[in-house]
């Protein structure tokens, strides 16, 4: 049977109407809160925070300046974000204490789990678990500091209690 101009036409259409169907299936945008100033890449990031889709372009670049400024202690880094939200207001600053509520208690709960899990560990490994906690809980260092204090930490150790410490908390 011969293909009419028409058939092709109508195969081509059923095509295309699945292949949209498929892509805004992968591809979700967040349509209960448009903002006209969002952009396109934002619409469709499913991991993006609700505040940052709420906000504005402006505000969304102000928020990854700070949360990326390496020379900013953690502490400060935290109150310079509790400021961006408040200087944002409503409806960021809402969403933005949930979030760090939410995720506060998400840590809250992997502390739990974690000391079960070194609780069961050697007490040479809970004695360098006590250190790195020390170190990673300081809050008045930036977060290269952070890092590069706990990898001087994690070298001194013996290399059994390494792997036991390392291979516990993955």
């Amino acid at each position: 049977m011969p293909l009419y101009p028409t058939s092709i036409f109508i195969l081509f259409s059923g095509i295309l109407l699945i292949s949209n169907a498929q892509e805004a299936a992968i591809l979700p945008i967040d349509v209960a809160s448009p903002s006209s100033t969002e952009s396109p890449l934002i619409e469709t990031m499913t991991d993006t925070p609700a505040f940052l889709k709420s906000a504005t372009d402006s505000q969304r670049k102000e928020y990854i300046e700070l949360e990326g400024n390496p020379n900013l202690t953690m502490d400060m880094k935290q109150k310079a974000l509790k400021n961006w939200a408040q200087r944002c207001g409503d409806p960021v600053n809402g969403l933005f204490t949930m979030y760090m509520a939410e995720k506060l208690t998400l840590q809250s709960q992997e502390d739990s789990r974690m000391a079960v899990i070194i609780g069961q560990l050697s007490p040479e490994a809970q004695q360098a678990d006590t250190k790195v906690r020390a170190i990673t809980t300081n809050m008045n260092q930036t977060k290269k500091e952070m890092d590069t204090n706990v990898a001087k930490q994690l070298n001194k150790l013996p290399k059994k209690v390494y792997y036991e410490l390392t291979f516990a908390t993955q």
